[in-house]
């Protein structure tokens, strides 16, 4: 039995399947625990619901001003209006000190309700665990709902053309009328991140944060021109929300921005704590408020049932760097250095860029900055507050000119310490930034650490500056750079300050989750059992002082935002780009009558990182001659075979060819043209 026989007696596939040619078995590469597309639904317009905050007497909302030409769309046009308010400005509001701003009932959706679970607190993690990134947590009560941050991860290599990763809110969706407020803890974007993509799914539901991360979301959402349809209050440490079920407090923690949080949400099941991204300091930057550790002290009391503890920095022994010793260093650099500082960091630091500030205005060096991201930060910031320098200190790099001024009263402040293709620092080491050219009388300071997986994009940018002649600095030469994440002790700090009975290590991988289970059962005294490691998707059950990991697991599959648009990871699009990534591809163009269905001539090939100029002549040859003896040859034993069964058999027989001869497998996408 040849191909053809093989190939005509298999049940025939949908005409709308997968088009491109790969192995029936899943790529290891690609193959991620629940990726799959999210879920559009129709969502009717409600009236007023228990989500609407209402806000103490007196407090009026800051009203929305229309915003400049966006950056960006949103991804999928929003259904219905946002809660209680139409589609009017909704602006931000204040809680208020030491007020409670609750949430009115909710009228039942007309279609089936999801489940209610009676008298039961259900914690079920949205994203954040097995991962870096895309935080988000739920906390449900009977019918109702709130969220502890919507954030984005970063794409890893194999996701080929993706911006980001966002959480599968599909199970919200259903629940959506539920939904009495998003609590934010931190503006860092691996937490406020996925708010414009998701927030149209769910109908906007209110937005809580503190007044520095709320700042950093208005921007995004002006980006999308969502800003008219957000609500977003702001609170701080005294304040408490009411959200249905739900009593919300607030501890201030340290992190490396300003307004960082530790959630305390009180149930009738009992009280949970979500730490938020947090260290301990006892010396911060001048920007960043000391944390708050008499409330602290005060948890141990409270007989806490859950602990949420993030875990990014669980297997690192001792305590984090203090922000005192990066301050001194990052001084002392700037101080000697003789020319030209140029000096990349994280535009998210707000702590950091507050120190290199401080260097700048000592040692009298003008400030120009580079990278969108940065200039956006920098504005924002100062505008509220949270950064301090002189008046107009801070310049664009569009207005820098490399003669007018010399080398050793500058300090530029960019982007780009991860390597990235397209920042500010790469294109400097590339000689295509339009207004730096590097020289050797440059000092280059990189005050971060690489992110797992981008290490050799920084040693390439590193090597092409050192060729340029510039110095280099970074923080294995001297400590220029500390993590905002604690350390064992300070993890086991925060256990022993709340005194948890259940342990729920959130935020990072399964390793570095592992590694705080191991630290609290042997310096904490949390009992093993006690300790519960779930992964996405997982639900835990709270009732009667106990907690239970259940079997039920939701759907958290990782959304791709690609562009304007949204995919899943098991797409077709996803495996044509790593086909293509590895083995080029290969259009077939098969000329036949409009009437008889007859070749007309023999096919074209037309190829794009598949063949090398040696071979491509005598493979183009062959490949356009195996092409048309198959579709002759479909043709003849199957004369009613549609258009769709016909490429996919001249596209299987020319993978067979590619495959024995050359070892590779393009994708391969055959077109019939009639003439």
């Amino acid at each position: 039995m040849d191909i053809l026989d093989t190939w005509m007696n298999r049940e025939l596939e949908p005409s709308n399947s997968n088009p491109s040619n790969k192995d029936s078995s899943p790529k290891p590469k690609l193959t991620r625990q629940g990726h799959s597309a999210n879920k559009q639904t129709n969502q009717p317009n409600r009236q007023k619901s228990r989500r609407d905050g209402e806000l103490p007497e007196g407090k009026k909302a800051d009203q929305g001003k229309p915003h400049g030409k966006p950056h960006g769309k949103p991804h999928g046009k929003p259904h219905g209006k946002p809660h209680g308010q139409g589609h009017q400005s909704a602006g931000s509001k204040a809680v208020g000190p030491n007020k409670i701003a609750t949430n009115l009932p909710k009228q039942s959706a007309s279609r089936k309700p999801a489940e209610i679970h009676r008298g039961k607190l259900r914690i079920i993690p949205i994203g954040g665990l097995n991962e870096v990134g895309k935080n988000m947590a739920v906390l449900e009560y009977e019918d109702d709902i709130i969220i502890i941050d919507i954030g984005f991860e970063f794409p890893s290599e194999d996701m080929h053309g993706i911006d980001y990763v966002i959480p599968d809110v599909s199970y919200l969706e259903e629940r959506k009328e539920r939904i009495r407020g998003v609590v934010l803890t931190h503006g860092h974007l691996d937490h406020i991140g996925g708010l414009p993509y998701i927030l149209p799914k769910l109908d906007f539901p209110p937005i809580y944060g503190a007044k520095l991360t709320l700042g950093l979301v208005e921007k995004r959402n002006e980006e999308f021109k969502l800003n008219k349809l957000v609500k977003t209050h702001t609170y701080g440490p005294n304040d408490i929300l009411k959200l249905g079920k739900f009593t919300v407090k607030f501890i201030r923690i340290m992190h490396s921005i300003p307004d960082a949080f530790t959630v305390v949400v009180e149930t009738p099941a009992g009280s949970v704590i979500h730490t938020g991204d947090f260290k301990f300091d006892e010396n911060p930057v001048r920007n960043i408020a000391k944390a708050e550790l008499h409330k602290l002290e005060d948890l141990k009391n409270q007989n806490i049932l859950a602990l949420l503890c993030e875990s990014t920095n669980a297997l690192k022994p001792g305590h984090s760097v203090s922000d005192v010793e990066v301050g001194e260093n990052l001084d002392k650099v700037i101080g000697e250095a003789k020319g030209r500082l140029i000096v990349s960091t994280f535009s998210s630091q707000i702590g950091r860029l507050q120190q290199i500030i401080d260097s700048a205005v000592k040692h009298k060096r003008e400030v120009y900055v580079s990278g969108r991201s940065m200039i956006n930060n920098l504005e924002i910031t100062s505008e509220l507050g949270y950064l301090m320098m002189p008046k107009n200190f801070i310049k664009d790099i569009k207005k820098y000119k490399e003669n007018d001024i010399p080398g050793e009263r500058i300090l530029i402040l960019t982007t780009g310490s991860q390597g990235e293709p397209s920042a500010a620092l790469t294109r400097m080491a590339n000689l295509d930034h339009p207004q730096v050219k590097m020289n050797k009388h440059d000092t280059v300071v990189f005050s971060s650490s690489p992110i797992p997986g981008n290490d050799l994009a920084i040693f390439d940018v590193i090597n092409k500056l050192c060729i340029l002649g510039a110095k280099i600095v970074h923080n294995r030469m001297i400590t220029i750079h500390t993590s905002g994440h604690a350390y064992q002790d300070e993890l086991a700090r925060m256990i022993n300050y709340v005194k948890p009975k259940y342990l729920i290590p959130i935020h990072g991988e399964y390793f570095m989750r592992k590694s705080l289970m191991d630290m609290a059962v042997e310096r904490c005294g949390i009992p093993e059992e006690n300790v519960i490691m779930i992964k996405n998707g997982d639900v835990i059950e709270a009732a009667n002082g106990k907690c239970d990991h259940i079997k039920e697991q939701i759907e958290t599959k990782y959304i791709l935002i690609d562009g304007h648009g949204e995919g899943h990871m098991d797409s077709n699009v996803q495996f044509d780009r790593e086909t293509m990534s590895q083995n080029g591809a290969l259009v077939v163009m098969v000329y036949v009558s409009k009437n008889s269905k007859k070749l007309q001539k023999d096919p074209e090939i037309v190829s794009r990182g598949f063949m090398y100029t040696h071979e491509s002549r005598q493979i183009d040859r062959e490949i356009a001659q195996l092409a048309g003896t198959a579709y002759r040859k479909i043709c003849d034993r199957n004369p009613g075979a549609n258009r769709n069964d016909i490429k996919k058999y001249i596209r299987q027989s020319i993978d067979t060819f590619t495959h024995k001869e050359l070892d590779r497998r393009p994708l391969i996408i055959p077109l019939i043209v009639e003439v």
